[in-house]
């Protein structure tokens, strides 16, 4: 299970690393908590790395609240923490609005 927290908060870090705004506005809170967001997910897979595990608690309580305060602004909403604003939809947001799996 170790390696499995390893694998994503790393996966995390990177992803939001890679991220490229394109032409749109800065947003200097977003990018804020982006940067946040990095530094906590790689120091959740560094510390579990180096197994130290009790050091991973403070990170990965940070990347929680962000979870949690995106669900709060979504009221609880799942789907729409995948909608994509533009005209190309995710295919996690397609999947998780079908109503019938079979």
């Amino acid at each position: 299970m170790n390696l499995a927290h390893i694998i994503v908060a790393g996966l995390l870090a990177l992803v939001l690393l890679a991220f490229q705004r394109g032409s749109s506005q800065h947003r200097p809170w977003a990018s804020l908590l982006a940067y946040l967001l990095i530094v906590a997910a790689g120091a959740v897979a560094v510390l579990r790395l180096f197994g130290r595990h009790e050091l991973a608690d403070l990170p990965q309580l940070f990347i929680n609240l962000a979870l949690l305060l995106a669900l709060i602004a979504q009221r609880g909403n799942v789907v729409e923490l995948f909608r994509n604003s533009g005209p190309r939809q995710s295919r996690l947001a397609i999947l998780l609005r079908k109503e019938t799996w079979l």
